[in-house]
């Protein structure tokens, strides 16, 4: 029995942020040391509040939903919701882990649910919402604000009439935000919030809130209190013209080059017209030394939507080939050396017909399928379907030598961050699935693999 959960001491945000000073190593082999939000991410893990995933992996890059924000946020604010709190919402499972989060928080007004009378608990989180979210949970105090306000959320594609405007002007000027790598002249608002952002903006938080704290109870140091040169700075970073726009429209196909701001995210976004297969290649530019990481993102009216494509990377360039539907996407690279050039092309091409989600091959739970990815081809798709709850393992024979990756969709209710692993027993909610099992090693190698599930 845990006897001391440091959720509790967080209230005051001190137990979380009088660690700052300790110089932690990374306690998750994909959260380097030199990770953006690495400090935030392993504060909050020491103090409970978000947890990593049972193959030892944080995934800094998966979204969080609306139902982990809250438990989050009352983990670090050291709230228990009342038990007694249930069925608040007709979507919200009863004796789910998120069901007195949810209902507590409802209870409270902390959040209130769609005009349809749904919570909708797994829908992903945007940035703003997120924002509001903390507002709400950490009390603090929101005002409209005035046209003088308005010029610390002066961004391309945030509209000062937004109902959310109030909520960043807050956050902007108590220096809740910005986090690293969210500058530039766009938010994104829309944009679903990842996992090591959301621990940036909780962390920030805390920290801030502990500041507020000590002025007011007159505890605080000058050290701990910020000058008005300080503040200037925290809110001038939001806007600094210096800094490059990291996002780019595009119209497919398309091909082109640029510049990496330091090791910052770089993207394009893209209308594709109609189904096909799209080839998507990112490199280097000659006698630049690292790598390059790319993914391909489809887009919702809310955000990113479940469907995505990692791609694979060999020496300086990353590959992407995808069996894709109309829509809206997004492109995204990363280098591991600062301020490197690149160049990326992105076209129609002939696929092998199990290149993507839409054409995914079913898969038959306690069958095995032997495939072979041919030269070029990077992956191979699956598709199964849960209809009641049941322990499974999905694997891959000769594992070492591909990736393996399983997609819940949106029908499906997991628990907190964890979710399905290859080679791992887990607990299979109802509903559909969709797995890519891609190579590793050359892709002008023949390479044939087993995948079963049972």
């Amino acid at each position: 029995m845990r006897t001391s959960r440091l959720t509790i001491a967080v209230a005051s945000a001190a137990a979380i942020v009088s660690l700052i000073p300790m110089a932690l190593a990374s306690v998750f082999p994909d959260i380097p040391d030199d990770h953006m939000y690495s400090e935030a991410i392993e504060m909050l893990v020491g103090a409970d509040v978000i947890n990593g995933n049972p193959d030892g992996n944080f995934y800094p890059n998966k979204a969080v939903n609306r139902a982990e924000m809250l438990k989050m946020l009352y983990k670090a604010k050291g709230k228990v919701p009342d038990p007694t709190s249930k069925n608040c919402f007709p979507d919200v499972e009863s004796g789910s882990w998120y069901e007195t989060y949810v209902c507590d928080a409802a209870a409270n007004r902390y959040v209130q649910g769609y005009a349809d009378g749904t919570f909708r608990p797994s829908e992903l989180v945007n940035r703003v919402e997120a924002i509001k979210m903390i507002a709400e949970v950490f009390g603090i105090n929101i005002e409209d604000i005035t046209e003088a306000d308005r010029d610390i959320i002066k961004f391309v594609d945030v509209s000062t009439a937004a109902w959310y405007s109030k909520y960043l002007y807050a956050a902007f000027s108590r220096g809740i935000l910005p986090i690293e790598g969210q500058v530039g002249a766009r938010f994104n608002p829309n944009w679903p919030l990842m996992r090591d952002e959301a621990a940036a903006y909780i962390f920030n938080s805390l920290h801030v809130q502990l500041i507020e704290d000590r002025q007011q109870t007159g505890d605080g140091s000058d050290d701990d209190q910020p000058s008005d040169d300080d503040d200037d700075d925290d809110t001038s970073g939001s806007q600094d013209n210096t800094y490059e726009d990291n996002s780019m429209d595009a119209e497919f196909p398309f091909s082109t080059s640029g510049k990496f701001n330091s090791k910052k995210l770089f993207s394009y976004r893209f209308e594709i017209l109609k189904s096909q297969t799209v080839a998507i290649e990112a490199s280097l530019q000659s006698g630049k030394t690292g790598k390059i990481s790319c993914r391909l993102y489809k887009l919702e009216d809310g955000g990113f939507s479940s469907e995505y494509f990692l791609g694979y990377q060999e020496g300086a360039r990353c590959y992407i080939t995808a069996a894709v539907t109309a829509g809206s996407y997004q492109l995204e690279m990363q280098p591991t050396v600062a301020d490197s050039t690149f160049s990326v092309s992105a076209e129609e091409a002939l696929g092998d017909g199990n290149d993507g989600f839409s054409e995914a091959d079913v898969m038959m739970v306690g069958l095995s399928k032997t495939a072979v990815l041919e030269p070029n081809d990077l992956q191979d798709w699956y598709r199964f379907t849960v209809g009641v709850e049941r322990n499974m393992t999905l694997s891959v024979i000769n594992a070492s030598e591909f990736t393996c990756i399983v997609y819940p969709m949106e029908d499906v209710d997991l628990y907190g961050f964890s979710g399905p692993q290859c080679g791992h027993s887990y607990t299979y909610p109802k509903g559909t699935y969709y797995v890519a099992i891609g190579r590793k090693t050359q892709k002008a190698a023949t390479k044939t693999y087993t995948v079963q599930l049972r």
